[in-house]
């Protein structure tokens, strides 16, 4: 397979983008792909510098009409007349990054995420006792996504009765990031933005009077550095991206750990036989399927990435999920080891500055899933009445539409 061959905005090369990825990295690691107008970056050590240097490689790429994600006048200024213009905030470059990811910082300090283990067990023994009534399930709908959103609603400090409204809101967030919405499209996702803004600015509102220990309450109360109030959009952008990310990669690592273990009966197996190795399964997941497959930065300056000189300007386009079968740092990099001596070298939170926030809680809630269910369900396979699984098209995540699985309670 020649890089001229690849396009990464192709469906049917989405869901099975292995062989290009293994043809990137041995032909190209840096390639110039006109169907994104961007440089793919896909070798493991090349990534690393890129999110290393945010002075050379910045994520704050908001100018560039590239990276609109919001890409149709009319969708944008319904955003800019009724609610806020879609900006994080932690999609920027240190010193400013710094004081904005303080902002929600201490939701992901190691003393809070340890005392939400016991709350994920219990919301993980409820829902596995569901599944345990059954002989089959959609594990994507009766579990994979129900554990991260209860997770987050608990964060946010939001009713968790409010945990199907987020999950709408943020799956009509992340459309954008799939390319190639029709303007009406755009209309409904603007719409549908505007009502999770309203929805978080009554909730920081009713967080003034009645504080709690949660992200929304240090939101409605954040600084700037200079000791400033936050600006209310710039809270908004906050906890919309943290409400995205809380629960996109976990949700995503639960859908394909299980259709993993739903085809591999002997990992199943040996992870019954030893829970200890569930963390390192989590890991090989997280390396094998990358939740985030891959996600922009801009060249502020003229630079170079293995040999191929990138004008300043340029996009680039940190295609994570095949830095993550990079053979020059996992051996055998297509198959599943738990015993691989460095579980913890890819780039499935990226790296760096803008390592993901919320990579802990993912973790936590992954372990403590995966130790449950291959104790609770066994024979998982996958049902044959139903398709095969496929994947959310898209660029830019790797999430299953569905996943139809048998089995029989232990």
């Amino acid at each position: 397979m020649k890089p001229s061959d690849i396009n990464l905005l192709d469906p049917v090369t989405q869901e099975d983008p292995f062989a290009c990825y293994e043809a990137l990295l041995a032909r190209a690691p840096v390639y110039f792909m006109p169907e994104i107008n961007a440089y793919m970056v896909s070798s493991h050590a090349a990534i690393r510098h890129v999110v290393t240097q945010p002075a050379i490689w910045s994520i704050d790429f908001r100018a560039h009409p590239d990276a609109q994600l919001i890409k149709t006048p009319r969708a944008r200024a319904l955003l800019e007349s009724e609610g806020f213009p879609r900006d994080t905030k932690l999609t920027t470059d240190p010193p400013a990054h710094t004081a904005y990811r303080a902002a929600v910082s201490k939701a992901f300090m190691p003393a809070r995420v340890a005392a939400q283990k016991d709350f994920i067990a219990d919301v993980v023994d409820a829902l596995v006792a569901q599944l345990r009534q059954r002989e089959g399930c959609e594990f994507m709908r009766d579990f994979a996504w129900t554990l991260p959103m209860r997770v987050v609603t608990r964060l946010l400090g939001v009713p968790a009765e409010d945990a199907d409204r987020i999950k709408h809101w943020s799956d009509v967030w992340v459309e954008p990031l799939a390319y190639g919405l029709s303007e009406e499209r755009e209309l409904y996702v603007a719409q549908e933005e505007i009502a999770l803004q309203k929805y978080l600015v009554a909730h920081m509102e009713a967080k003034l009077a009645t504080p709690g220990e949660d992200i929304l309450t240090e939101l409605a109360n954040a600084k700037m550095a200079d000791g400033s109030p936050m600006p209310l959009a710039e809270k908004v952008g906050l906890a919309e991206h943290l409400i995205v990310g809380g629960h996109e990669t976990a949700t995503s690592a639960l859908g394909s750990g299980m259709m993993i273990l739903a085809q591999r009966p002997d990992i199943a197996a040996a992870l019954r036989a030893d829970p200890s190795r569930v963390e390192r399964f989590v890991e090989e997941v997280l390396r094998l399927e990358s939740p985030s497959a891959g996600f922009f930065r801009v060249a502020v300056q003229d630079a170079e990435l293995e040999g191929v000189h990138i004008p300043a300007g340029s996009m680039v386009h940190l295609r994570f999920a095949a830095a993550n079968r990079d053979a020059s740092v996992f051996a055998r990099p297509a198959e599943l080891d738990l015993d691989r001596p460095n579980p913890r070298a890819h780039l499935a939170f990226s790296y760096g500055v803008h390592t993901c926030l919320g990579a802990p809680y993912a973790r936590l809630e992954l372990q403590v899933a995966f130790r449950a269910l291959v104790q609770a369900l066994d024979d998982i396979a996958l049902d044959p009445s139903e398709p095969p699984p496929s994947h959310i098209p898209g660029l830019s995540l790797r999430t299953l539409k569905a996943l139809h699985i048998r089995y029989l309670a232990r």
